[in-house]
């Protein structure tokens, strides 16, 4: 179901949001890939919900688009383009705000709050356990700025950093270097894979790497959320 928060200067966020059937562990923030609030992202709410957990996937592409609930681009090259145009439009404080309302959404709900993010969430996910305060654990899935941003400025909460060998968007010696240089606390997988092969709807998909990958990200909420 959707629902929304409202930020500090009066704007609506959309949120997508599924609910687990027993007493929640926690709340999980779902960062989404470039293309919106897919299908596949609604999938990994529901995932999580199936493990535990209240979900809240928020429209990132709200502040460049004007519209609550953000779009949902073409899963092709040309929404790719776009969704890049958009993204580069999205100021940081925008980000920051729409990281912290959704957050602030769950422990309005007494519950604790972690992230998980995908490619451009998963940038967002880590950027999340720097400037939401006290978020319990950030996982990032094959985030593009990853490298840069862990030389910026480091989560508290524990962190968990899934990248792909054949990745041709994330360089992966760079992006293990800063981490082992910058924040050598991360927890690092690499997995023989592509870019989005968490993504069961896409070309890459690698239902083995996507399994190891969810069970490492689960195990790490439940001990963090404990």
């Amino acid at each position: 179901m959707f629902t929304s928060v409202t930020l500090p200067d009066g704007r609506p966020l959309g949120l997508f949001t599924t609910h687990p059937t027993t007493k929640p562990k926690g709340m999980l923030m779902v960062l989404h890939e470039a293309f919106g609030v897919t299908p596949h992202i609604q999938r990994v709410c529901a995932q999580y919900s199936a493990a535990g957990y209240v979900c809240a996937a928020p429209a990132l592409l709200m502040p460049s688009t004007g519209k609550t609930h953000g779009v949902v681009l073409p899963q092709n090259k040309a929404g790719l383009d776009d969704a890049r145009r958009l993204i580069l439009s999205t100021p940081r404080e925008d980000l920051y705000a729409m990281l912290r309302a959704t957050a602030a959404w769950g422990e309005g709900q007494n519950l604790p709050v972690a992230a998980v993010g995908y490619c451009w969430g998963g940038s967002c996910a880590y950027v999340a356990g720097v400037v939401v305060p006290n978020l319990k654990a950030s996982i990032c899935y094959y985030g593009g700025q990853l490298a840069q941003l862990c030389a910026e400025a480091q989560p508290a909460c524990p962190t968990l950093v899934h990248l792909a060998t054949a990745d041709r968007y994330i360089p992966l010696i760079e992006t293990t270097a800063a981490f082992a240089a910058h924040h050598a606390s991360a927890t690092v997988h690499i997995y023989d894979a592509d870019h989005g092969f968490n993504r069961d709807d896409g070309k890459t998909f690698n239902p083995a790497a996507a399994a190891l990958a969810f069970t490492c990200s689960l195990d790490l909420l439940n001990k963090a959320v404990s």
